[in-house]
């Protein structure tokens, strides 16, 4: 019986426990590689978004600037409008106060003390018109710096907008990651021709017209009249002593030029002749009562002007309004102002963009970061591997890794829609501050675009 002890193999696992080893070091490195390039790609497209939204809000800070600024021109201009209206207005009111004035003498014992409050009311007109000539020269000047800082938000072409967006992009992807560029040109980008500034006198009628719908009642007209007119045999006859006639506006000259104001009040008379031939109507204005004018730039071409009925209606107050006896305190010249309560030049959308229903303009925009700079064994990663596990380096192509992202500046009122308008849309100007931003979808010919700079890989 063979009792010797079974012969055992030692030593045969080990070559394969090494291979195997080798497998799952080369597996765990590929996992890492994979996992910080997965964080670089992530932190790469969240700074691009960031980039892009931030160009985004930038673009909508200006829109919405030049919003807030076209307003505030409005408001100065119309400011101007209503000191250029209440000067002719008190002007009026005072060559009336000197008509009435002797006839108030007739009165027994109280009509010498009504004379004087007549040549006292005339005298306060004449402060009143005094100060509001001192009104225009400041709302101009502020008309002039709100115009200028536009400019200087835009710069010639928009080219001082499109560095300060530049700028502002630069300065966000170094806050995210120092090591990220962004390209010089964007992918797509037509923020430069969305605004233009208007210059021309046709092209300042836009906010010219917006000025004029802006007028309150006062300014539109100041008419009424006082009196009694009977038809009789076809003819208007007025009960002694006639008809009182105000007439009366103020207007924006040619939506642009500048303000004029005219206000008028005139005893008219109607009458009746009956002659051998026939029946005659009479209409006579007389007397002339009240007259005055002012304005905010000298010579304006108000020819076709009527002043609400003043010049039809009251030919001969009109005339002595037009006269240097009518010009309000203070006006006659006019008052110092660089623009003369002119429309200035300011900036809108383009005509192009006012051609769009939906106005809106996007940019869309490419980061990069080089491989040398990225927290994996083939970036900046000190330990790199060597021999048998150098088996994944994830070289980039073009040595750089890149991400693009793109913006869209809208108009969209808070509330939904113009409360004065129920229904209807409001379009997208440069006169309402609701320009918002969002990121949204890359197109594909973007995408192309930056795929071809990459050399054909996809991105995100």
């Amino acid at each position: 019986m063979d009792t010797s002890f079974p012969y055992h193999q030692q030593g045969q696992a080990l070559p394969l426990a090494l291979v195997l080893l080798v497998a799952v070091a080369a597996t765990v490195l590929f996992m890492f590689n994979s996992g910080q390039l997965v964080q670089e790609k992530l932190r790469l497209t969240n700074t691009a978004d960031a980039v892009a939204y931030s160009a985004g809000v930038y673009e909508a800070r200006v829109l919405n600037y030049d919003a807030y600024t076209n307003r505030a021109i409005i408001a100065n201009e119309i400011a101007i409008g209503q000191a250029v209206g209440l000067a002719s207005w008190a002007k009026y009111m005072g060559t009336s106060a000197d008509t009435i004035g002797p006839y108030l003498n007739l009165i027994p014992y109280v009509g010498p003390y009504l004379k004087s409050l007549m040549d006292y009311i005339e005298t306060i007109m004449d402060y009143v018109t005094l100060a509001l000539s001192y009104v225009i020269p400041l709302h101009d000047a502020a008309i002039q710096a709100l115009m200028l800082s536009q400019y200087a938000v835009h710069g010639p072409g928009n080219l001082v907008a499109l560095a300060n967006r530049k700028f502002v992009m630069d300065e966000v992807a170094k806050r995210n990651d120092p090591n990220v560029q962004v390209d010089l040109v964007p992918l797509s980008d037509d923020f430069s021709g969305f605004t233009e500034r208007y210059t021309s006198q046709q092209e300042r009628v836009r906010m010219g017209q917006v000025v004029s719908d802006g007028r309150d009642a006062f300014l539109k007209s100041r008419n009424w009249d006082f009196g009694l007119v009977l038809n009789i045999l076809g003819c208007k006859v007025s009960v002694s002593p006639g008809v009182l006639k105000k007439r009366g506006s103020t207007e924006l000259i040619d939506l642009t030029e500048g303000w004029k104001s005219m206000d008028t009040l005139s005893l008219h008379s109607f009458g009746i002749k009956i002659k051998w031939n026939g029946i005659k109507c009479t209409h006579s204005e007389y007397p002339v009562i009240g007259y005055g004018t002012a304005f905010s730039a000298d010579n304006l071409n108000d020819s076709n002007y009527d002043y609400a009925g003043s010049r039809s209606t009251n030919p001969s107050a009109s005339n002595r309004a037009d006269s240097s006896n009518g010009i309000a305190n203070g006006f006659d010249p006019a008052p110092y102002s660089i623009g003369g309560g002119a429309i200035p030049a300011f900036h809108e959308l383009s005509a192009s963009a006012l051609k769009q229903d939906d106005p809106r303009t996007t940019i869309t925009i490419r980061v990069t970061q080089s491989s040398n700079t990225q927290s994996y064994s083939g970036g900046n990663s000190i330990i790199k591997p060597g021999g048998r596990l150098a088996l994944y380096q994830g070289q980039h192509v073009g040595g750089k890794s890149a991400a693009i992202s793109r913006a869209e500046v809208y108009f969209e009122r808070p509330d939904g829609a113009n409360p004065l308008f129920s229904g209807k849309a409001e379009k997208g100007s440069l006169f309402s501050p609701y320009w918002q931003v969002r990121l949204t979808s890359v197109r594909p010919f973007e995408r192309a675009m930056a795929q071809s700079l990459q050399g054909g890989i996809a991105l995100p």
